[in-house]
C-alpha cells in the first residue's frame, strides 16, 4: 500500500494510515481504527483546519470503511474508495454483470 499512499501524498493529500489487528469482532476493529484516526485528526485539525475525510480501504479495510460510514454517523466521510471489497471475480460479485455492465463498457 506504500506506493498508493505515497502517490496520494505527492499529489498534496494528507494521508493518515491506520493499521489494525485483524479480527472477527468488526466493531472492535472499527473502534481501533477510529481511535487511531481521531488521535491523528486532532493534530491535523490544529495545523490545517477542517479537512474532508476520504476513507480508503482494500479488502477487509474496504469492509471496515463501509461499517464505519454506516455505524458511526459522527465520523462523516466525504467519500470512500473501496478496493477489492470482496475476493470474488467480478462476474460473481456483481449480479447481472455480463448483461448490464459489459454491453455499456464495450
Amino acid at each position: 500500500y506504500r506506493y498508493l499512499l505515497a502517490a496520494l501524498a505527492e499529489e498534496g493529500y494528507v494521508v493518515v494510515a491506520t493499521p489494525f489487528r485483524l479480527g472477527f469482532d468488526y466493531l472492535e476493529v472499527c473502534d481501533e481504527v477510529l481511535g487511531r484516526f481521531d488521535h491523528a485528526g486532532v493534530v491535523l485539525a490544529k495545523e490545517y483546519g477542517a479537512l474532508p475525510v476520504i476513507g480508503v480501504g482494500h479488502s477487509c479495510g474496504a469492509l471496515l470503511q463501509v461499517l464505519i460510514s454506516c455505524l458511526f454517523p459522527d465520523t462523516p466521510r466525504a467519500a470512500n474508495v473501496l478496493i477489492s471489497f470482496n475476493n470474488k471475480p467480478v462476474k460473481e460479485a456483481i449480479p447481472a454483470f455480463d448483461e448490464l455492465v459489459v454491453p455499456v463498457a464495450g
